[in-house]
Order: C-alpha cells, then structure tokens, then sequence
C-alpha cells in the first residue's frame, strides 16, 4: 500500500483508544477526499463544440472568438466564451460540421454544442439551455429569378440547399424532399442561390445581412418567399451524460448574464450589424 495512504502508526498496539479513533476518522476522510477530488474535477472538463461560423469568427492566441457585429453565429461564440469566464472554466472552442457535432454529444461525456434548434426529434439527446436567440425560417429565393411558390408543397420539385444536418434538413427530409443540396456553410448555400445553381435556400431571416455579405451577394438580390418554415429558438446542447452539478453552473451562469444584461449587449455586440447596433454602445 502507498504509505501515505496507509492506516496511522499511532493506531498501533497500547494506544489510546479515544486518540486512535480521531487519527482513524481523519485518515479516512483525507483519503475520501483524494479519490473524490480528482473525479469531481474531471466531471468539470467540457469537450466544447461549435460549427457553421462561416466567416463570423477569428483566432485570438490560439482561441476562436467572434467579430464584431458579423452575425449571429459570431454572438454565440461570445456568449459561451462568456459562460466559460463566468463559469472560471475558460477553455478553447472546436469547430466541427453539425451532422459530427451532433454525433459527439450523443457518444461522448460532457460535451457541449452550439447553437442548436430543439426540435422533437433532438429534445432527448440533451439537457437544453437558453433559448438564446429567436429566429424565423423561410424559403429564401433569388429577387431576379424568382421561384412564385406559395406553398411548401409547390416547393418539393426545386433544387433547395439547407445546412447539412440541420432542422431545416431534418424537417425537409422527413417531409420526404429529395432534392435538397446539402452545404456546411451557409455562405456557400447562397452563393449558389445567385448562381443559379439551386432555387431556394432554407435560412433563418436572423444574420441574413452578413451571411450574404460572407457570399459577396448583394443584400437584394434575395428575398424571402411567402413560405415561412417555422420559427426557431437557438439553444446551448449540453450531453445526457453530464452530471447535475455541471447542468447547474452553466444554468446559472446563463442567468446571471441574462439577468444583469451582459447576454443583450452580447447580442447587440455581436449579432446585429453595426448600422442596426444601439448607438452609444
């Protein structure tokens, strides 16, 4: 046995038996104390993940971080990086493709992924915290070529991008579309849309602005069409696996900056455009 883990001399044969027990009471507790503390420490070490930043992000010292007023996605980044601080826990970010991000939070422990719609589907892989954005979801189409749909059925022999792994790919599918050009940037999906190479795009009508402005498309050359596909609320994944403890502090770190306004100049800060910004912040 280690021996400082090893009973205490002063237990030996002809000892006091009032000062025996107190030196056994404290040695079981020092040793409850060094197997707990290691686990408890481990249970507090995220695998944090993130995906689809487009051009919304950069690297600082080595640690992804939103641009000023570059969208919504940029605003996410902040907010978790924001979480982590709260939290005295920073630790770098991972971008990944969604379908993978959502593969590692359902495989591995105390994973975390964002942002994230909560539909039926996904609500039980996960404890969901937030929500942090609402949103609408449209059909977009191009202002030069325009598709004259009215409804989502009229829509299911077109050429439609969607996220790759996203609810907008999620609902489509299960719907039964089939042509549906999957992309893992948005970017992408709308640039396509000006070339003509698809007829709609499924997108939130949150960080329209700069998700054209990443695909170099002007602001209009697209427009929603009259399909709307639901409305949406961005949420923070956090895996089943993670312990109560752990679902407690990232809770109550997201109050807290919901509460004293930090989440609102966050948003203000990083999702909106500059010429939509608040003045005076």
């Amino acid at each position: 046995m280690n021996s400082s883990l090893a009973p205490p001399a002063v237990c030996s044969t002809g000892a006091r038996p009032a000062l025996c027990r107190f030196h056994l009471a404290l040695h079981c507790c020092v040793l409850f104390l060094a197997i707990t503390l290691p686990i408890a420490g481990h249970a507090e070490h995220f695998v944090i993940y993130t995906h689809s930043l487009d051009k919304q992000s950069e690297v600082i010292d080595g640690q992804l971080r939103g641009r000023e007023h570059a969208g919504k996605r940029a605003f996410y980044l902040e907010l978790v990086n924001a979480l982590l601080l709260e939290m005295q826990h920073p630790q770098p970010i991972i971008e990944v493709p969604l379908a993978r991000g959502l593969a590692e939070l359902q495989a591995r422990d105390n994973v975390v992924l964002f942002n994230l719609s909560q539909t039926p589907e996904r609500q039980p892989m996960a404890y969901w915290l937030g929500p942090t954005l609402n949103e609408t979801d449209y059909l977009y189409e191009s202002s030069q070529r325009p598709t004259g749909i009215q409804t989502l059925e009229e829509a299911r022999d077109l050429e439609i991008c969607v996220l790759n792994g996203s609810s907008h790919d999620e609902k489509l599918s299960a719907l039964g579309f089939t042509r549906l050009q999957r992309n893992n940037a948005y970017a992408n999906c709308f640039g396509m849309l000006a070339a003509g190479r698809v007829a709609l795009v499924a997108s939130a009508d949150v960080g329209l602005e700069q998700k054209l402005q990443h695909a170099q498309v002007p602001l209009d050359a697209v427009k929603p069409s009259p399909v709307q596909l639901g409305r949406d609320q961005g949420y923070i994944a956090l895996s089943r696996s993670m312990p109560p403890q752990a679902i407690a502090l990232w809770r109550e770190a997201f109050e807290r900056l919901r509460r004293d306004g930090r989440l609102q100049a966050l948003y203000e800060r990083y999702a909106l455009p500059a010429t939509a910004a608040p003045a005076g912040r």
